[in-house]
């Protein structure tokens, strides 16, 4: 075994660039013992590797550079067990986390994949629609802070005045996410609803609203509009080909 490695040996030997043990070797994470006085070439003792290692190692792990210099300083067995159990902890959070975003974009997905089937913008119609679940996300002033209204399709409901949020939880029908509390949910009931789309930026979404209502007079609706958003902003760039289908309960 060579005594000695080159910067390109010790980064080929793990994979590295050698711009990033340039940099290494600037920020004072891992220098070479050794310098060529005539060239300034870098050259490293074989048992740097295990040093190098550990690094690569944090790295992995999720540690910044910053705290892996922090942590070297203090390295011993008790403080690195201590500090696997705290980053084992943060990554089964973190993995918590990722598998909620990736549960609500599965959802989204079909949500979207399967309303495109169908879609008859011209038409207004009446359609059964089971009991649908939704995350209550509040008023506008509020969506923009939580991850539900950024992941899940979102709806929109409308009544009077009153204009308030939730994340669609499709499929409807199966057991609800386990990461969601019972509290946040609500129900959308069941039953017969007179359908249509509307075509472009919300703002004109009342007017769509006030269309659908005035073309069935002939039957009894719910004060309440259900706007389900099919394409937006998240997945539209252009909001004239935002889609969004309005629904409104007829009432017994």
């Amino acid at each position: 075994m060579k005594d000695f490695l080159s910067i390109g040996e010790m980064g080929s030997l793990f994979g590295l660039n050698i711009q990033t043990l340039y940099y290494y070797d600037s920020i004072g994470i891992f220098c070479p013992r050794q310098r060529d006085p005539k060239n300034g070439r870098r050259k490293y003792e074989f048992d740097q590797v295990y040093e190098l290692a550990t690094i690569c190692y944090m790295r992995k792990l999720g540690y910044s550079l910053e705290e892996i210099t922090a942590k070297r300083r203090i390295q011993h067995v008790h403080s690195s067990l201590e500090s696997l159990r705290k980053r084992s902890e943060e990554l089964h959070r973190q993995w918590k986390e990722l598998f909620s975003i990736d549960e609500a974009i599965q959802r989204k997905l079909a949500f979207i994949e399967e309303e495109m089937k169908d879609i008859q913008p011209d038409q207004i119609t009446i359609r059964y629609c089971p009991e649908r679940a939704y995350i209550a996300i509040g008023e506008e002033e509020l969506i923009y802070r939580q991850n539900s209204f950024y992941f899940y399709p979102t709806i929109a409901f409308y009544e009077g005045s009153l204009k308030y949020f939730g994340a669609y939880l499709y499929p409807s029908k199966g057991p609800l996410p386990e990461f969601v509390k019972e509290d946040q949910i609500r129900r959308i009931p069941a039953g017969d609803y007179l359908c249509g789309y509307h075509l472009g930026s919300y703002d004109k979404v009342p007017q769509t609203m006030e269309h659908l209502r005035k073309s069935r007079p002939d039957l009894k609706l719910e004060d309440l509009t259900v706007n389900f958003n099919i394409l937006d902003q998240f997945v539209e760039n252009d909001s004239s080909n935002y889609i969004t289908l309005a629904q409104i309960r007829i009432l017994e």
